[in-house]
C-alpha cells in the first residue's frame, strides 16, 4: 500500500522552480464508532480515463490559463491539457489494487461520473476493462509512435507542453521543464502506451453519468462534424488567425449552448485516423438507477445537461422520477448519487424539457426524511455540506478526482447508532509508491506514481488547488458525519 491508516501523502518543500517531491506524513485517524453497519462502499469519482492521442482534443486552449497568459484571469482554469493525462489507465489500475486489499470489507464501489474524459468509445472500453479485469492497450492512432502533444517524435515541437523525453536536437527545454522544474523521464511516453493488465475489482461496481462521459471535453454536444473529427486524420492545434482567445469562452462554457471553436481556417496537422475513437451515442450512456444494499437504497441521478455546458441540472422527467422513487422508499435509508454536487446544478439551458436547478433539487430531497446522504464529484476536491436542521436533513459528501491531486477515493461505512445514522469516512490512496522512480517503467504502479507527483505539481495552481482546496478541510477527509435517524 502507498499509505496506511493514520498516514497521508504530502508535498515536500519546493525547490527553486517550485517543484516538490512527495512524502508520507502523519494524518488524522478516522474516529472509531460503535453501531450496526448498514453498508460499506468505496466512493470514487472523476477517473477521467483519457485517450490523450485523440484528434478530438483541445490541448491548445489550455495555454490560455498558463501563469503568464494575458487571458488567465478572464478565462480561469481551462483544463484541456494535463501532463499526467497519458497515465490515467495506470492510476485507475493502481486504485483497483488498493480497493481489492479491502474487498472482504466492502459491499460495492460507486463511481460518481466522469469515468472517461472525452465521450469516446475507446475510453469507455478501457475504463470497463480496468474495473472488470482485463488487458488494456491505452493508445490510439499510430500503433508505433505516440501522437500525443508531449511526444517528441509524433507531434510537432511546442514549448508549452511537457516533453518527458526532452527537446529535439538543440532546441531549448519546454516551459514546464525550464520554468516549473518538471523532470525528464526518457521512455515515459512509450511506456504509457504499453498494455496494462488489471485484475479487476473483487466487488461489484456501479457508475453514474458525468458531463465528460456524454459531452466532448465535458462541455459540447457531439454533432456529425465532431464525430468525423474524432475518428479522422486531422488534429486542430490552434485558433484561426485573427481570432480572439476570448472566443474560447464558447468552447468551455459552464452553461449551454457550447461549441468547439475550430473552423475551416484553424491550423491543423495530419494524424492517424482511428475508428475506435468514435463518440458515444446516447444509447450507450448510463441511465438513472436504483440499487439496494440491505436497508440502504442508492439512487443514481443523471445531472448531465445533454444540451451542453459543463454544469448540471435535472430534466423534468427525471425530477418526477426521483420524486416517485423517494415516495416509495419509506423504511429505507436513501443515499442519492450524482456527478454534480448541489452547488453546480446551475445550467438551465435546454433544447427540450425544462431543467431543475440546485434549490429545487435540494428542497425535494429535504421533503423526504428517508434521504440521509448525497454523494457526488465533479469539482475534483474533497468537500462536505449539511442540508437541513438539527432534527432532520442529510449530508452532501464530495470526493476528489483521480486525474488531479490528491488522486484519492473514499471508503465509507454507513452505520446506525443511538438514534443517528453515521458515515465513517477514510480516504484511500491508490497503490502506487509515494516516491516515484523511472527505473521500472514497465510496471503500471510506477507510472501511477509518476502521475501522482505530476498532479501535485500542476503549474497552473500550485498554491491554490494543488496544495490547498482540493485536499479539503480535516472535516472533509477522515471523519464521521452524523445525521438524525429518520426512523428512530
Amino acid at each position: 500500500m502507498a499509505t496506511h491508516e493514520g498516514e497521508r501523502v504530502a508535498c515536500t518543500a519546493a525547490d527553486d522552480l517550485g517543484w516538490s517531491e512527495l512524502t508520507v506524513v502523519p494524518d488524522v485517524v478516522t474516529p472509531a464508532a460503535d453501531g450496526e453497519v448498514l453498508a460499506r462502499i468505496v466512493h470514487v469519482s472523476d477517473t477521467h480515463i483519457c485517450d490523450a492521442e485523440s484528434t478530438a482534443r483541445l490541448e491548445y486552449l489550455d495555454r490560455l490559463s498558463d501563469p503568464d497568459s494575458l487571458y488567465r484571469l478572464r478565462l480561469g482554469e481551462v483544463g484541456t491539457y494535463r501532463p499526467q493525462e497519458i497515465l490515467t489507465v495506470q492510476v485507475l489500475a493502481s486504485l483497483v489494487d488498493a480497493i481489492n486489499a479491502h474487498a472482504d470489507e466492502l459491499d460495492a464501489v460507486i463511481v460518481t461520473g466522469d469515468l472517461i474524459d472525452n465521450a469516446q468509445a475507446n475510453e469507455k472500453s478501457w475504463c470497463a476493462e480496468v474495473l472488470d479485469g482485463g488487458t488494456v492497450e491505452p493508445w490510439s492512432g499510430d500503433p508505433q509512435v505516440s501522437q500525443w502533444v508531449g511526444s517528441r517524435e509524433g507531434h510537432p515541437w511546442d514549448e508549452r507542453y511537457w516533453h518527458p523525453d526532452g527537446p529535439p536536437g538543440a532546441a531549448a527545454e519546454d516551459i514546464p521543464t525550464a520554468r516549473f522544474g518538471y523532470p525528464r523521464i526518457p521512455g515515459l511516453v512509450e511506456a504509457a502506451r504499453r498494455a496494462v493488465i488489471s485484475p479487476g475489482l473483487n466487488v461489484p461496481w456501479f457508475g453514474v453519468p458525468g458531463n465528460h462521459d456524454a459531452l466532448l471535453q465535458g462541455t459540447v454536444v457531439p454533432d456529425p462534424d465532431l464525430r468525423t473529427l474524432a475518428v479522422g486524420d486531422r488534429r486542430i492545434v490552434g485558433l484561426p488567425a485573427g481570432r480572439s482567445p476570448l472566443l474560447t469562452l464558447e468552447g468551455v462554457a459552464p452553461i449551454g449552448p457550447a461549441r468547439y471553436v475550430h473552423e475551416d481556417a484553424s491550423p491543423w496537422i495530419a494524424a492517424t485516423p482511428d475508428p475506435r475513437r468514435r463518440l458515444l451515442s446516447d444509447e450507450e450512456l448510463s441511465r438513472p438507477w436504483i440499487h439496494d444494499i440491505g436497508q440502504v437504497r442508492f439512487v443514481a441521478m443523471d445531472t448531465v445537461n445533454h444540451s451542453g455546458g459543463w454544469q448540471g441540472s435535472l430534466g423534468s422527467a427525471q425530477f418526477q422520477w426521483l420524486r416517485q422513487v423517494l415516495s416509495e422508499s419509506e423504511g429505507r435509508y436513501v443515499v442519492v448519487l450524482s456527478h454534480h454536487p448541489s452547488w453546480c446544478l446551475t445550467n438551465p439551458h435546454t433544447h427540450d424539457e425544462p431543467r431543475h436547478l440546485a434549490a429545487e433539487v435540494v428542497h425535494l430531497l429535504l421533503d423526504y426524511p428517508c434521504v440521509v446522504a448525497w454523494l457526488s464529484g465533479h469539482v475534483h476536491a474533497h468537500a462536505s455540506l449539511w442540508h437541513g436542521t438539527d432534527s432532520s436533513g442529510f449530508w452532501e459528501i464530495t470526493t476528489a478526482s483521480l486525474i488531479d491531486w490528491p488522486q484519492q477515493a473514499r471508503r465509507l461505512e454507513i452505520l446506525r447508532s443511538d438514534g443517528r445514522v453515521g458515515f465513517r469516512s477514510t480516504l484511500l490512496d491508490h497503490d502506487a509508491p509515494v516516491a516515484w522512480s523511472a527505473d521500472d517503467l514497465g510496471d503500471y504502479r510506477a507510472l501511477a506514481s509518476i502521475s501522482r507527483v505530476l498532479s501535485a505539481n500542476d503549474y497552473h495552481d500550485r498554491e491554490g488547488g494543488v496544495r490547498g482546496w482540493r485536499e479539503g478541510r480535516d472535516d472533509d477527509r477522515n471523519t464521521i458525519w452524523w445525521t438524525p435517524d429518520p426512523y428512530a
